[in-house]
């Protein structure tokens, strides 16, 4: 019975998996999409037959962005199908992201953690949704430089909720968590703007860190900091020696706000 339950949970956290590998590539088209429809609106433009195909989340069916080809339903299957093809597209061959059994493995991994931390009640359920949250979020800034409202402002709003029942900190806790992390970062980023006079976040970082603040409080926003700033400047650091990058270069921080906060929220709240 215990393998049994073991191997459900494992099966459905792979195909959340899958699911927020499909939010990580869609999402952000869908954006572009409404941006592009807005802009013809505007410029009372005629819209174009792509824009006029139906798309969001669900449609079309799931398919190869090469080949246009809808997968079958053995394809679907998180993280085995990836093996069984070989890493390549059944139809055109050609090769499959590595972004795709990353994130199905990663989420199974994390979600496994959260659920031995806190173990089956109202906590677990709500640090999965904080830890799927995080991966999407983490992963849409990595590939695309943005960290999307549609995402972020329902987490917000959500951890606000969980803790007006001190899930993980009192209300209190919570509001001034997400108040003082959108101004601290903001005014260390402009601030920081001044200085070397190029812009170096936007608004995506500042209401990602108010997010972190309504779920964890305000006593974990100096932790979650520290660490994201450190693991941004070792990469920073690191890309620059090896690409010979320039120091300069932006590279984005929603990933490291997400490890800093997941791994702050793993080591400091207790099972209520």
């Amino acid at each position: 019975m215990k393998y049994y339950l073991l191997a459900t949970i494992s099966f459905f956290n792979l195909l959340m998996g899958s699911f927020i590998t499909m939010l990580v590539y869609r999402l952000p088209l869908i954006l572009q999409r409404q941006w592009q429809k807005e802009h013809q609106q505007f410029l009372s433009e005629e819209e174009s037959n792509d824009l006029e195909q139906k798309f969001n989340i669900f449609l079309p069916f799931s398919h190869c962005p090469n080949c246009q080809q809808n997968l079958t339903i053995l394809q679907k299957i998180p993280l085995l199908s990836y093996f069984f093809l070989k890493g390549k597209c059944a139809h055109c061959q050609r090769k499959i992201s590595f972004r795709y059994p990353l994130i199905e493995i990663l989420t199974l991994l994390c979600s496994l953690f959260v659920i031995e931390r806190f173990g089956f009640n109202l906590q677990m359920l709500a640090g999965l949704i904080l830890t799927w949250g995080l991966l999407t979020l983490a992963f849409i800034d990595l590939e695309q430089g943005i960290l999307p409202d549609s995402l972020v402002f329902p987490l917000l709003w959500l951890g606000l909720i969980s803790n007006l029942v001190h899930l993980f900190v009192s209300p209190e806790a919570a509001i001034l968590g997400a108040s003082v992390a959108y101004l601290s970062l903001f005014t260390l980023a402009k601030g920081y703007q001044f200085i070397i006079k190029r812009e170096t976040m936007g608004q995506g970082d500042f209401k990602c860190f108010a997010l972190l603040g309504a779920w964890l409080g305000i006593g974990a926003l100096p932790y979650i900091l520290f660490i994201a700033a450190f693991l941004g400047s070792l990469t920073g650091i690191t890309l620059c020696i090896i690409k010979k990058n320039s120091l300069r270069e932006s590279i984005a921080f929603g990933p490291y706000l997400a490890i800093a906060a997941w791994f702050v929220f793993m080591c400091s709240y207790p099972q209520s």
